[in-house]
């Protein structure tokens, strides 16, 4: 069954959470569709990580071809939500990403990365739309285990 990329009946701020979530769940279901609903698909895009920085939608296709070939599970709690304007708002949150390669899921030596990370991120509504969009997605990773090549490629 696919996943909506609009829910009805949110308040303002489920909205806005609501891009996030469909981010993630792209991600860790390896549904480009939705995943691409969440983002500013212009090269306005800057995903800011301790690890890398990428700036503009092309760029940030390319570097998730990465992504999308894993096996991924995202993981946030304690989102806030701050709207900034009629179309601006920003959130913040915590999270913990899981990364493992396909071939790699199942073994029992540990074969992953995981980053322990704060999220801030800026959003835009998309008029077009009415969707909330991640225009800039700041990454803090605090911690991590294992080997940070499986995210690199």
């Amino acid at each position: 069954m696919p996943i909506p990329a609009k829910i009805t009946g949110l308040s303002p701020r489920e909205e806005v959470a609501d891009a996030l979530y469909r981010c993630l769940q792209g991600l860790d279901s390896n549904n480009r569709d939705l995943f691409e609903t969440s983002m500013l698909k212009t090269e306005d895009f800057r995903f800011i990580s301790t690890m890398f920085t990428i700036e503009g939608w092309t760029a940030l296709t390319t570097r998730f071809e990465i992504v999308f070939n894993l096996i991924t599970t995202h993981i946030t709690s304690n989102v806030r939500v701050e709207l900034t304007g009629p179309d601006t708002a920003s959130l913040t949150c915590q999270a913990v990403s899981y990364h493992v390669r396909p071939e790699d899921q199942f073994k029992v030596q540990e074969c992953s990365f995981t980053g322990y990370n704060l999220y801030d991120i800026d959003l835009v509504k998309d008029e077009a739309d009415g969707l909330w969009k991640i225009k800039t997605w700041n990454i803090d990773v605090r911690r991590t285990t294992g080997d940070a090549a499986i995210v690199q490629g």
